[in-house]
């Protein structure tokens, strides 16, 4: 029933379209400037009466397409409302994510509603972003009070958004009214019915989830990160992994939601292919949440340090996917230890901005890990260590670039030149430079010297911090 009035809603519009551009009676425009505004009745009762009719055709439909329109947009600032007041629901940028593609598919999903006339207690329907996010809660425990809070907070924020393209479109003060009245009165039964559904999916899900081997392994992983004993037997039992051999942590994620992208899929697909050039053809993967996952790639034996820097995944069948990846690590404390690594390498590959298809290994960005454990204290570590070499401007990024090499090199100006591709009398020069900007030698506090420009690109573009005014993130690249 619900498909069949919204095939006859869009060959409707399509009809309309094609006749008289503008004289659709589902979205026709307002009155009042010669135009007769035909319609054809909404479905739903809570339209009564030739007025709100009216209002409907004249006011609530171009105002639902509109919402449609701008949907994208509307929802972005419908998730930050709602990030505000739950930030325990929606702490991780994964999170926000999600539930910013779950509430502009239900934006949507709601304009099409109210253009179409239709009940929205028989029409609603949940997309499929709506439908992962509520599954995704009941397999990670979110409390179904909690979820539904967030829906009612989305409705609000949403409704206030609604409201105001209303008022732009209504024609007078009674239009307004009306159209308020009627809009509201069709979102809340929209939103009524849709936590109904809502409600019915988690419990289904969470029944389902706790039934399956899937929680089962879900609670082993828990048990084993959260340092909790658990005998190695019973372990590799439960998840069908021999937690006894040398882990390769990894953590593979997106950065946003599309509708019809099948995310675990992709993410999966990276996982496979890194595995595969470990010796590892069945990896134990744990999704993290709808955009995330966590996998451990075993061996029986040590895996060698040249084949993690080399470790690659097919971007074509996993676009848009990053990876970071601990160390190696035996047994159940090395699958922590190196599960917590594969983390901090996502952290920074996140700071840093690592391009698309990109594998962060731990032990390249080590340093810069533990010293961003405070990214806040870093910032200014960073701005006291660097002064005005931390500076913006193109000629003060290539004297720290070029310092940072020449560092790198011990110091060594024929090879920073060649790795640079410049003559050894300008790196000299640049050094000079660099070190009148800094007001000291630098055969003074070096290590902490090279501490600062690692960490400078960090820091770069922390909010409201000092550090953010004095350089830009991939500054301190080597530049000629």
């Amino acid at each position: 029933m619900r498909a069949s009035w919204r095939a006859d809603a869009r060959l409707l519009l399509s009809v309309c379209a094609n006749v008289v551009p503008g004289r659709c009676g589902i979205c026709a425009p307002p009155a009042g400037r010669g135009d007769t505004v035909q319609s054809m009745d909404p479905a739903w009762t809570g339209v009564r009466g030739d007025d709100q009719r009216h209002v409907w055709s004249a006011v609530l439909c171009p105002a639902a397409a509109e919402l449609a329109e701008r949907a994208g947009e509307i929802s972005c600032a419908v998730n930050d409302y709602t990030g505000e007041r739950l930030p325990e629901l929606l702490a991780s940028a994964e999170a926000l994510e999600v539930n910013r593609a779950s509430t502009e598919a239900s934006i949507r999903d709601f304009a099409e509603v109210l253009q179409a006339g239709a009940d929205p207690a028989e029409a609603v329907r949940l997309t499929p972003p709506t439908l992962a996010y509520a599954r995704d809660g009941a397999q990670h425990g979110v409390p179904l009070t909690t979820l539904m809070r967030s829906y009612r907070l989305a409705h609000a924020a949403t409704a206030r958004h609604f409201n105001a393209i209303l008022e732009a479109h209504a024609g007078n003060a009674e239009q307004r009214n009306l159209a308020a009245e009627l809009g509201s009165a069709w979102m809340f039964a929209y939103v009524d019915a849709a936590l109904c559904l809502v409600e019915e999916v988690y419990t289904a899900e969470r029944d389902r989830w706790l039934r399956s081997a899937a929680a089962s392994q879900a609670e082993t992983i828990d048990i084993i990160l959260a340092g909790r004993p658990i005998d190695s037997e019973v372990a590799s039992r439960r998840l069908r992994h021999d937690v006894r051999r040398v882990h390769v942590a990894a953590i593979a994620w997106l950065e946003s939601h599309e509708e019809g992208r099948n995310t675990q899929a992709l993410l999966e697909a990276a996982i496979r292919d890194i595995g595969a050039m470990i010796g590892d053809q069945k990896p134990l993967v744990h999704s993290l949440g709808i955009l995330s996952v966590a996998a451990w790639l075993g061996s029986h034996s040590d895996v060698p340090s040249k084949v993690l820097d080399e470790l690659r995944f097919r971007t074509a069948a996993a676009p848009g996917v990053r990876v970071a990846i601990g160390e190696p690590a035996r047994g159940i404390a090395g699958f922590r230890a190196s599960h917590l690594e594969a983390l901090e390498a996502q952290r920074i590959a996140q700071l840093t901005n690592r391009p698309l298809g990109s594998v962060t290994r731990y032990h390249n960005v080590s340093l810069r890990a533990l010293a961003t454990v405070d990214i806040q204290q870093a910032g200014v570590f960073v701005r006291r260590e660097l002064g005005r070499l931390g500076s913006t401007d193109e000629t003060t990024r290539r004297l720290a670039a070029t310092l940072r090499t020449y560092l790198d090199e011990n110091c060594s100006r024929g090879r920073t030149a060649k790795r640079l591709h410049v003559h050894e009398n300008t790196v000299a020069y640049r050094i000079r430079q660099a070190e009148e900007l800094l007001g000291r030698s630098l055969d003074k506090r070096t290590l902490e010297l090279r501490a600062a420009l690692a960490l400078a690109e960090l820091v770069a573009e922390l909010p409201g911090s000092a550090a953010a005014a004095l350089t830009d993130a991939g500054s301190l690249r080597p530049a000629n």
